[in-house]
């Protein structure tokens, strides 16, 4: 299994897994599939652009060549709050569920985050339907500090989030 930082070289086949995710697991991520599958090559080039380092990225997970699995991050604005990054758009195929490539792009992600030798705080939120999610995060090392009700919401139907955070000591 490789995974390596993704590249504007790697937007199709990162748009094709992102829009993957959104009709698999719509409730689990802010994003819609209507709303992304609207964005055209260029803007998904744009989106994996490491014009930017440290400020914003993904992850992917390669196995025989293709993405099986991704993670993004991105770093809080202003002066008083870039000590933060926030984990996002985590996803790993069906197929490679439960064979630890989770746990390999998470840690992909913090020691890049930890790397940068200013970010000492990394946050994210996960829908409060997902306990198996949540169960990972916390072996991964965050902990739950809030909830977010009604963060998502999708028709008439809302969807609460746990808020998490891990602190690099």
């Amino acid at each position: 299994m490789d995974i390596r930082r993704l590249g504007p070289e790697d937007a199709e086949a990162f748009s094709a897994v992102r829009l993957e995710a959104l009709q698999k697991d719509p409730d689990a991520f802010g994003a819609t599939y209507e709303d992304e599958k609207k964005r055209t090559l260029p803007e998904w080039k744009e989106r994996l652009s490491l014009a930017t380092p440290g400020e914003s990225g993904y992850f992917g997970a390669f196995s025989d060549g293709e993405i099986v699995g991704t993670i993004g991050f991105f770093r809080h604005k202003g002066t008083k709050a870039r000590h933060k990054a926030a984990i996002v758009a985590m996803y790993v195929r069906e197929s490679h569920r439960g064979s630890g490539l989770a746990a390999g792009l998470m840690n992909a992600a913090l020691d890049y985050l930890r790397g940068l030798g200013d970010i000492d705080q990394v946050q994210l939120a996960v829908v409060t339907t997902n306990p198996a999610a949540i169960r990972f995060y916390e072996k991964m090392g965050f902990s739950v500090y809030g909830m977010e009700k009604r963060a998502l919401r999708a028709g008439e139907k809302y969807f609460d989030e746990a808020l998490m955070y891990l602190l690099f000591e």
